[in-house]
């Protein structure tokens, strides 16, 4: 699980988030706040500024009662950032629940590997998200 160690926020609705890994997200929010209400506040600088870490550096909260989880945070970094290879694989593992040793057995790599590619840390190969996709084939022939 990630977990938020900090958060600052900048100009122009973009918030900066470092994690207690050392990974430090650049997200701009101005999207999010002009297509939901409860994050309408926030175009408040002053409101905006509030942003905080909370549930123990799981999200990050305004005192709107406006707040967003530490993975959608860094989703939403990686979706900015057209990190596409990085949310196909996360997504994938989402999907069957798999924990990093899971899916690390399921597709013959390192657990490492896998949280390396989880994060962000590094590219994910098209080798690796073909052998996904055979994963989740065979998954579904044993399902069935």
């Amino acid at each position: 699980m990630n977990r938020l160690q900090s958060v600052q926020p900048l100009d122009d609705l973009v918030l900066e988030a470092t994690y207690t890994s050392g990974q430090v997200i650049r997200v701009d929010l101005t999207d999010l706040v002009a297509r939901l209400a409860v994050f309408a506040p926030l175009q408040n600088r002053q409101v905006f500024n509030q942003v905080a870490v909370a549930d123990w550096g799981h999200s990050v909260a305004w005192s709107e009662d406006a707040s967003l989880d530490a993975d959608r945070l860094l989703e939403m970094a990686l979706e900015q950032a057209g990190r596409t290879d990085t949310l196909e694989f996360r997504r994938w593992q989402d999907r069957y629940g798999l924990s990093l040793t899971a899916a690390a057995q399921a597709i013959g790599l390192s657990r490492r590997s896998i949280s390396q590619f989880r994060m962000g840390h590094r590219a994910v190969p098209r080798t690796v998200l073909l052998a996904c996709k055979g994963w989740e084939v065979e998954h579904r022939q044993q399902q069935a």
